[in-house]
């Protein structure tokens, strides 16, 4: 059997982890239903789960903010962030970014946007201050680092 996930793979503001227990509580006890719809779909944690514990249903799952984007491009996240880590290697954790650097953090996105896709919201999770999340480049940098 394949593994069931308990979290998303990369972040998603508004994840619904916390609610995985008691979801699974109640795909148990309804078992007469064969189609879920997953309207809020995020991360696509619920479909994921509804899925496995339910390989009998049909899950349709919506993916307004193209998370399925993300993942695809998860090899491409992961080079950025040990650049990140390369160029932040000197700045103390949970200290304010110097211009100089977020400028060449900055430089690098716009760099990557030229010839792909940037996860902004990942790296944006391990760059700004907590709750704190940007889509594009021009939010990134709108946000103190």
């Amino acid at each position: 059997m394949r593994k069931e996930y308990l979290s998303a793979p990369l972040p998603f503001v508004g994840q619904k982890r916390m609610f995985v227990r008691e979801y699974k509580k109640i795909l148990s006890v309804i078992r007469d239903a064969n189609v879920f719809v997953d309207l809020f779909g995020g991360s696509g944690l619920l479909s994921h789960i509804t899925k496995r514990q339910r390989p009998d249903a049909n899950v349709i799952y919506n993916d307004f903010d193209n998370y399925r984007r993300r993942i695809e491009n998860i090899g491409r996240t992961n080079v950025m962030l040990d650049r990140l880590r390369d160029i932040l290697v000197d700045v103390p954790r949970l200290k304010i970014v110097p211009n100089q650097i977020k400028e060449r953090i900055l430089d690098m996105m716009a760099e990557e946007a030229q010839t792909g896709f940037v996860d902004y919201i990942t790296l944006s999770t391990s760059l700004l201050f907590s709750m704190k999340y940007a889509t594009t480049l021009d939010e990134m940098r709108k946000h103190t680092m």
